[in-house]
């Protein structure tokens, strides 16, 4: 076998175990360090391969709702344990009456009133140093 393919066969079982680990720990540092391999050679080859990088997109999400399932399980097992806290948070994110509320009041008025001499300058001025440059000069 070549050194070429050597190295080849070497990277696709480094890729598989990082694809593993990352659904069971959904950090690339923490699935680098697992299985022993640089960032910089995962960011590498998800440059390299769209392929690869769609692998690792779906191993993140993957691995995040495990992390949700367990930090859920958690939760509930500390609601069990008569935790206030817990429960004040499940019932503050399950439970409308519970919720975080703000209450807003007051009036809103407009005016159509014509831009000053200045305003029509800061908007020019704007306009030439934005991408819409040419758009200025339609309008003028």
């Amino acid at each position: 076998m070549s050194r070429r393919k050597t190295i080849e066969v070497r990277q696709n079982k480094l890729k598989i175990a990082f694809l593993e680990q990352l659904k069971r720990t959904p950090t690339i540092e923490t699935s680098c360090q697992k299985v022993g391999i640089a960032r910089a050679s995962v960011y590498r080859w998800m440059k390299d391969s769209k392929k690869f990088k769609t692998l690792v997109e779906e191993a993140l999400h993957e691995g995040r709702v495990f992390m949700s399932d367990i930090a859920e399980n958690q939760l509930f097992a500390l609601i069990g344990d008569k935790k206030i806290d817990a429960i004040r948070l499940y019932l503050q994110t399950h439970n409308a009456r519970y919720s975080n509320k703000l209450e807003l009041s007051g009036t809103i008025s407009t005016k159509d009133q014509p831009l000053t001499k200045e305003q029509k300058q800061l908007i020019r001025r704007a306009l030439k140093l934005s991408s819409l440059r040419q758009h200025d000069k339609k309008d003028s």
